[in-house]
């Protein structure tokens, strides 16, 4: 303890020399000003009024902290209760600083017209009043500070008790808060490092220059305290605006004086308060004068609308072209469907029109045959010819016309057109058992071409005077088959060798032990006879 009071006793001269050539009285009132000069840009330049509300009270802390000090330094010696008041009066100051740096921070984070205080602000203000009024009181309980007897009269020396420890913990708890809160805003609003670089630098040093206070570093401690607090707390509310961690209006005041559109602001009076560099506004151009009023007075700019209006109307020829090329492509669609409807109607009427003329000659020639018979069996049978015919040429039209939409054919529709056609070809003399096993569905082609090739050989059957024949259809897992069966008969290789240009290979004659066969296959897959 002899040596503690003997370092202090070294100590006390040294706070009483001038810093930087200047006596501290001058030096204080030289701050005193400046921290007047700062604080009033500072709250000129936020754009959040509960953070300019919470500037300008700092503003008068740091005043009062300062003069308490400056009255402190230029105290008559013996007046050592007062001395005592005014050292007891830093810690409301301190207090009521770092609250107001709890509020800035929150503010940051506000609606510019938000300047309520929260109730838990509020209770954290109440906190700050009680631990200052109990460092204010400390002469009647000794909690804060345990004053010692000392050798020198007009100097205190003292060491500290536990609610200095509770005061120092709630500032220290106070600034990890505010900045905790800056740095959950620059995370969740993802601000670059760029940016924040510069206000918790200054965190850093003004830590590191408490601790070093605190533990007492000879240099440090026997600088001016309330000077560097002031120094870095201005300096740090300087970093949050140009960080733009505090909303600011000098984006917005730069936005004014160096902007493309030509803008001036006026006060109520219509005076000038604000004007870019591009003004005036050069008569030959395309412009629109615009005006909006705001608080204290209107905004006035004008705007160049001659690129506007160009872009306007290549905007409009794009969308005419758009138009056009909209309505020829559901035209052309249109057309296209239509084309294609038409071309599946000219192929069907053509292959109508080809069936119709290959049986066109034996329909003239029944019919002449019938115009010359004088009745009797004979006419009877060339009538049932001509029913035959008839009945082939409507179902075979029919088949064409249902399996065109998708070239297949149900296997209902061929085995109705095979048995209406052996009615009228019983009635011809020449009757038909069938013999069918075919399921599901078959191309379109491959019923034709058995249909028609049911049709012509029994014309030639009966041609021959046959009375009986066998029809038998059938599906492999090679294709399909129909084979036509009669007595043995020569005439069906002579019937083969004849339509065997229109069949293919498809079409051959097999002669059985009980009968001659005709027989027409299609494959499956290649479509192939």
């Amino acid at each position: 303890m002899e040596q503690f009071l003997q370092e202090m006793t070294e100590l006390l001269p040294f706070l009483q020399e001038p810093r930087f050539g200047i006596p501290l009285p001058v030096l204080y009132l030289i701050i005193m000003i400046g921290v007047i000069l700062w604080g009033g840009s500072l709250r000129e330049r936020i754009f959040q009024l509960g953070a300019r509300e919470a500037v300008g009270w700092s503003i008068w802390v740091w005043l009062v902290w300062l003069t308490i000090r400056l009255l402190r330094l230029t105290l008559i010696t013996g007046w050592a209760a007062l001395a005592r008041l005014l050292w007891y009066g830093y810690y409301p100051c301190m207090g009521l600083l770092a609250f107001l740096v709890v509020w800035i921070s929150y503010a940051s984070n506000r609606t510019p017209e938000d300047r309520a205080l929260p109730r838990w602000l509020q209770g954290l203000l109440l906190v700050d009043l009680l631990l200052a009024g109990l460092a204010l009181t400390n002469d009647w309980h000794q909690l804060v500070f345990q004053i010692q007897p000392s050798t020198n009269p007009h100097q205190d020396i003292y060491t500290y008790g536990f609610v200095y420890y509770l005061i120092l913990f709630s500032y220290l708890a106070q600034l990890l808060l505010a900045n905790g809160w800056l740095c959950w805003r620059a995370f969740r609003e993802k601000i670059s490092l760029e940016r924040l670089w510069q206000p918790f630098t200054v965190i850093l040093l003004y830590g590191g220059y408490i601790a070093s206070y605190i533990l007492r570093v000879s240099w440090i401690f026997r600088s001016e305290l309330v000077l560097w607090t002031a120094f870095f707390g201005f300096l740090w509310m300087e970093a949050l605006l140009r960080s733009r961690l505090l909303p600011g209006n000098s984006q917005y005041r730069d936005c004014f004086l160096h902007s493309r559109l030509g803008l001036t602001i006026l006060d109520r009076q219509g005076r000038v308060v604000y004007q870019c560099e591009q003004l005036p506004v050069p008569p030959d151009g395309d412009w629109q004068r615009r005006t909006m009023p705001i608080s204290g007075g209107q905004v006035v700019w004008y705007q160049d609308m001659g690129e506007l209006r160009q872009k306007k109307k290549k905007l409009e020829l794009t969308a005419l072209t758009l138009q056009r090329v909209y309505r020829l492509r559901r035209n052309w669609e249109k057309i296209r469907r239509e084309r294609i409807h038409q071309q599946t109607r000219q192929r069907i009427y053509e292959e109508v029109e080809g069936i119709l003329q290959t049986r066109g000659p034996l329909f003239q020639q029944y019919a002449r045959a019938l115009a010359q018979a004088e009745g009797g069996p004979e006419a009877r049978q060339l009538v049932a010819r001509l029913n035959v015919l008839a009945c082939y040429l409507k179902k075979q039209c029919v088949l064409l016309l249902r399996g065109r939409e998708d070239n297949c054919l149900p296997v209902r529709e061929l085995q109705l057109a095979v048995r209406e056609l052996c009615h009228y070809l019983e009635r011809t003399g020449v009757k038909t058992l069938v013999d069918d096993r075919l399921e599901g569905q078959l191309p379109v082609t491959t019923a034709l071409a058995f249909f028609q090739l049911l049709e012509e050989a029994s014309e030639e059957a009966v041609r021959q005077g046959e009375s009986s024949q066998i029809c038998c259809f059938k599906e492999s897992e090679k294709g399909w088959e129909l084979s036509l069966l009669w007595d043995p008969r020569p005439w069906v290789r002579e019937f083969v060798a004849q339509h065997q240009s229109r069949y293919g290979r498809g079409l051959f004659c097999r002669e059985l032990e009980y009968g001659s066969s005709l027989v027409l296959q299609h494959q499956k897959g290649d479509g192939s006879w």
